[in-house]
């Protein structure tokens, strides 16, 4: 930024009475409706929408995964046991669901995460207009006022302070906008398609394991007072439910079967948008605001 001439008083009034100008605009919040009425305000607008459909998707694929893992426990936690020709047997539906079961657990904490994550994106997204646009530049404005009267041999390092809090204000304010809608492209470019099929797959998965019948009927057994062929018939329905039981579960495993992959397809896409993305960007702002600090010292 190009220096100011501050040699004669009529040139500092005037400046000063423009930097007082701005300073009580930015403080009062004019300088933040000024700039929502013009360009910025479809920059917000794209913003604030894409936080809004990323936390309604997370919320959404988090109550499916919650569903699915539900159901899943009642059958983990389901046994049957079985008596035929006089030898018991023991089925615990659950042992084959614990990788399944283990990972919907996993997955429902990254979901928890990423929607906490979301929700402080958007409490950042008002903060950083708050103290980008009302605090630091109307801070940067009384130091540049106090550049312009204080004697020569200090001007150069308080004006040149003056310019880097405009320039962290800047930051600060527009830090959150770019990562999300920065974030908006990369989703669309490169996630939009995973994430429709893994979410579409997942609710398929949810409503059919909900109308899946694993248990199925037990047959009623005798007590005792019915004669040997009637004894025979009730271990032969008992050995068939077994059967019928054994195949449900291949069933259910079969609409499992691509149950990882959908849940580890989801797990890239929310990392990506709601952790990974804005910590990249974290990071380039604090690169930022270390460089026009060192840029200021030159």
């Amino acid at each position: 930024m190009k220096k100011l001439s501050l040699g004669k008083t009529g040139e500092k009034l005037l400046i000063s009475s423009i930097v007082i100008l701005i300073g009580v605009l930015s403080y009062t919040n004019m300088i933040n409706t000024a700039f929502e009425k013009t360009v910025f305000r479809p920059f917000d607008e794209k913003s604030n929408a894409y936080l809004d459909n990323t936390l309604k998707k997370a919320i959404y694929t988090y109550a499916i995964v919650r569903g699915i893992n539900g159901v899943i426990s009642v059958v983990q936690n389901t046994r049957v046991d079985m008596s035929p020709a006089g030898i018991g047997v023991s089925m615990a539906f659950g042992e084959i669901l614990d990788p399944v079961n283990d990972l919907v657990e996993r997955f429902s904490w990254v979901m928890l995460v990423s929607t906490v994550a979301l929700g402080v994106q958007k409490i950042f997204l008002s903060l950083g207009t708050w103290l980008g646009l009302n605090i630091l530049l109307s801070l940067s404005m009384v130091v540049l006022l106090i550049a312009i009267w204080i004697p020569h041999h200090s001007k150069d390092m308080v004006m040149g302070l003056g310019y880097k809090l405009i320039g962290i204000s800047m930051v600060v304010w527009l830090c959150v906008p770019v990562i999300t809608i920065a974030g908006g492209k990369v989703y669309d470019l490169f996630l939009k398609d995973r994430y429709n099929t893994a979410s579409q797959s997942l609710d398929l998965i949810n409503k059919e394991l909900k109308q899946t019948d694993v248990i199925g009927t037990n047959p009623s057994k005798n007590n005792g007072e019915t004669g040997l062929l009637d004894d025979v018939k009730s271990y032969y329905k008992e050995a068939k439910h077994s059967l019928n039981i054994n195949a449900r579960i291949n069933d259910l495993k079969q609409k499992l079967s691509n149950y990882a992959e959908h849940t580890i397809n989801l797990i890239i896409v929310f990392l990506a948008q709601t952790v990974i993305l804005p910590l990249l960007f974290l990071w380039l702002f604090i690169r930022s605001c270390v460089f026009l600090f060192r840029f200021g010292n030159k």
